[in-house]
């Protein structure tokens, strides 16, 4: 009867990062098999059992052997380190299994069981590097020509791939990690952070942070990662770390008026062709709360349209709700992109990048085509898109600016609660929290009606301010309206030492104590209807 044959990645080599599959798997196995070194590794998990190992470069003769063995019935475990299906034994055992026609369902039952990779756990112990695109190059020419490897760091260079280097030298190779060094250093400057890890979390592990130009003057060994940032990618208190986007707070202090006007000249020369008569129209459109079924029908008529789909960032790097809303609607080869809008006072920084966003919109519409910029609620209420369209209507009045309404997050809020926001002569004030909540008090004391909006960090101190003022019972938290995590919460008090996430919001309604009614609606549903 055919065993089995486990293919299984340990991770690093520290026993608290083998996953619980990979440690379930060794036990399972009757036979392991392995490097040397990776067995001393794993040897803890291989009391009892038959052991093989093998040197360094006989990846092919332990394949065969683990093919062999669960051939005859047994079950083995083929071990690697990292993951065993990035340079590990997956690839060498399925090219065995292959020349022997096997497939999958028939003979032999095949478990690959992925580990904790090399670029990964190096990763974690230098910061953040990886947060960005990235490339992992073995610069082993064992199996591969020294001419195909080069020819791959030159492209990952001009790239701006951050680079992960497995194999980068050994007692035998030493120019190549030194050609790699020159072909990145005519990308990139001589200060781009690299870091090295060498037996990364092992017991002899070291880590060294270096740069591009210094590099070579650190101990670099066949056990070492080597990894290399992009041109975005910094360094601070020892961490190294790539930021998530181009468009980089992380910069922004290095830009002043002169940047500012280079911009706006930027956005002043994206001028039709002169094959095309006008530009492409933009669609400003408010998506709603966050639910699709929020969506107008004008907004999913010009989703449907655009070719282009712009979306507003901060500096956070949270996934787009009002993307999330209108992606069953969006032209299957629609072009989406996201427009960086930095949380700060600068007014340089503003400028320049509202310029910026606007030179990116004007582009596509200067083509002919149509473009959507999508904001979560409506458009004309605290959006990012009036800076866009400001912008365009003062450097490029001929461009078409369509604007089409959204459902606001109150709006939302009251429908969900059927509640008036405001009724007869009652004074309605919408107050988007500043960060230390100055802002809120004088409407609380003057309107009869008050939004709160952006209030998630502020929650804590925001309800301690309405208990203070007596109107804690008047205020209902929502958050996060028509989605899975939607929340209603009628007692405040709850948050007296919380946050929320940014999508939250208080209504605060002197006329209507929410916490006394929801209780009387509770009792009355109660109590039995009367037989008068």
């Amino acid at each position: 009867m055919p065993g089995k044959l486990y293919l299984v990645g340990f991770g690093p080599g520290s026993q608290d990062h083998l996953t619980f599959r990979a440690k379930a798997a060794i036990e399972e196995a009757e036979v392991v098999i392995g490097y040397s070194t990776y067995i001393k590794l794993v040897k803890p998990l291989c009391q009892g059992k038959r052991v093989i190992y093998t040197g360094m470069t006989e990846e092919l003769a332990r394949a065969r052997k683990a093919v062999d063995l669960a051939t005859e019935g047994k079950k083995v475990a083929l071990i690697s380190s990292g993951d065993v299906g990035i340079y590990g034994m997956a690839g060498p055992t399925y090219e065995i299994l292959k020349e022997r026609g096997w497939k999958r369902g028939e003979g032999i039952e095949v478990e690959v069981v992925p580990g904790v990779t090399a670029a990964s756990s190096c990763a974690s112990v230098l910061g953040a590097p990886l947060m960005h695109d990235f490339c992992c190059i073995s610069l082993s020419d064992l199996l591969t020509p020294w001419d195909v490897i080069l020819q791959r760091l030159e492209a990952a260079a001009k790239a701006d791939f951050v680079v992960v280097l497995y194999n980068p030298k050994s007692g035998r190779r030493t120019r190549q990690i030194q050609e790699a060094q020159r072909i990145l250093l005519q990308h990139r400057k001589p200060s781009t952070p690299v870091g090295l890890v060498k037996s990364c979390r092992r017991d002899l592990e070291k880590i060294v942070l270096s740069d591009l130009e210094h590099m070579l003057d650190h101990e670099i060994g066949m056990l070492t990662t080597v990894l290399i940032g992009n041109t975005k990618t910094f360094t601070f208190d020892g961490l190294m770390v790539t930021p998530r986007g181009y468009q980089s707070k992380y910069e922004l202090d290095s830009l002043d008026a002169k940047a500012v006007e280079l911009m706006r000249q930027k956005v002043i020369e994206a001028r039709p062709g002169r094959s095309l008569k006008t530009y492409g129209t933009l669609y400003g459109i408010g998506v709603g709360p966050g639910y699709s079924k929020y969506l107008t029908i004008q907004a999913k008529e010009a989703i449907e349209r655009a070719t282009h789909i712009f979306y507003p960032r901060g500096n956070s790097t949270d996934e787009s709700m009002a993307l999330n809303t209108i992606e069953p609607y969006m032209k299957k080869d629609a072009k989406v992109e996201e427009l960086m809008f930095p949380m700060t006072k600068d007014k340089n920084v503003l400028e320049y990048y509202w310029n910026l966003n606007a030179k990116k919109v004007a582009d596509v519409l200067s083509s002919g085509e149509d473009a959507a910029f999508i904001t979560i609620g409506d458009s004309t209420w605290y959006s990012t898109y009036v800076y866009i369209v400001k912008t365009l209507r003062e450097l490029l009045p001929a461009v078409p600016v369509e604007t089409i309404p959204g459902i606001s997050s109150f709006s939302a809020a009251a429908a969900m609660l059927n509640e008036a926001i405001g009724e007869g002569k009652q004074r309605v004030a919408v107050i988007p929290v500043n960060r230390d909540i100055s802002n809120v008090r004088d409407a609380l004391e003057v309107f009869d009606t008050i939004v709160l909006l952006k209030v998630g960090s502020k929650l804590n101190r925001l309800v301690a301010l309405l208990e203070e003022m007596g109107l804690i019972d008047h205020a209902v938290f929502l958050s996060y309206i028509g989605t899975e995590d939607e929340r209603v919460e009628t007692d405040l008090r709850k948050f007296r030492n919380q946050t929320a996430g940014y999508m939250s919001l208080i209504l605060v309604k002197k006329s209507r104590n929410f916490l006394v009614d929801d209780e009387e609606e509770e009792k009355w549903a109660k109590e039995p209807a009367s037989s008068s």
